[in-house]
């Protein structure tokens, strides 16, 4: 079978729900539990991949504007506003109370709004802004407790960074690098050793960005050490 895209299982669950959300909103019969299956699967495999070549498509022809960057997280909180709003619009036998296009409309003004908004309140990027880190594009980041060296393996450039222990989001790492492919970053880690539990969760932390988006590290999920991020461009 070929190989799903990142974001691929969540396409389909979205799919899947939305099938069985406007049908039931344009009072049809429910489909079967297969074929509601079925068009999740099939919404997986489909739907990235198209998604990819279209924005390929629209990159090559010049004198387009570049296209918006869209986070996962923001395709997240939107989409379940979105059905969120079908579902409490729903009444049984009747119109349904908000018209589709304002729930897609209010999905979107969630996905463009609330992220800067909760950076703002907070004063650090939530991850509903993070962008998605290139790490797999490096070679030198693991298995080293002091990464001296990163070599970008990939056909693109990259940012990789360096977080010391103090540097945290929203500011960026110090020591950060826009490598090409095949070049070799170097760093000075100091006295630092990488960041890891339970030994050392106060240590320093690299990841690899793609540009314009600065590396950075914030707590972790857990609540303990840190992981590292891509912010947004400042």
């Amino acid at each position: 079978m070929p190989e799903l895209l990142p974001g691929a299982v969540f396409t389909g669950i979205l799919t899947a729900l939305t099938v069985i959300v406007l049908r039931a909103r344009s009072l049809r019969p429910r489909l079967p539990a297969w074929k509601v299956l079925l068009i999740g699967v099939g919404a997986a495999y489909v739907i990235p991949p198209a998604l990819v070549f279209l924005a390929g498509a629209w990159r090559a022809v010049p004198g387009l504007p570049d296209l918006p960057v869209v986070t996962e997280g923001q395709v997240f909180i939107g989409a379940w506003m979105a059905l969120a709003m079908l579902s409490v619009s729903h009444r049984p036998g009747r119109a349904p109370g908000i018209p589709l296009w304002a729930c897609l409309l209010t999905g979107v003004a969630t996905a463009a709004l609330l992220p800067p908004f909760l950076d703002r309140v907070t004063g650090s990027y939530q991850r509903l802004s993070l962008r998605a880190d290139v790490n797999h594009c490096t070679r030198g980041m693991t298995g080293r407790t002091q990464p001296r060296e990163v070599t970008n393996i990939c056909d693109e450039p990259i940012t990789v960074g360096l977080c010391l222990p103090g540097e945290v989001n929203p500011a960026p790492c110090a020591q950060s690098h826009t490598i090409e492919p095949g070049q070799t970053a170097r760093f000075d880690p100091g006295q630092a050793y990488l960041s890891s539990l339970p030994g050392n969760p106060n240590g320093l932390t690299v990841v690899a960005c793609r540009p314009p988006a600065r590396p950075s590290r914030m707590v972790s999920t857990i609540g303990r050490g840190y992981e590292g991020v891509c912010l947004p461009p400042g």
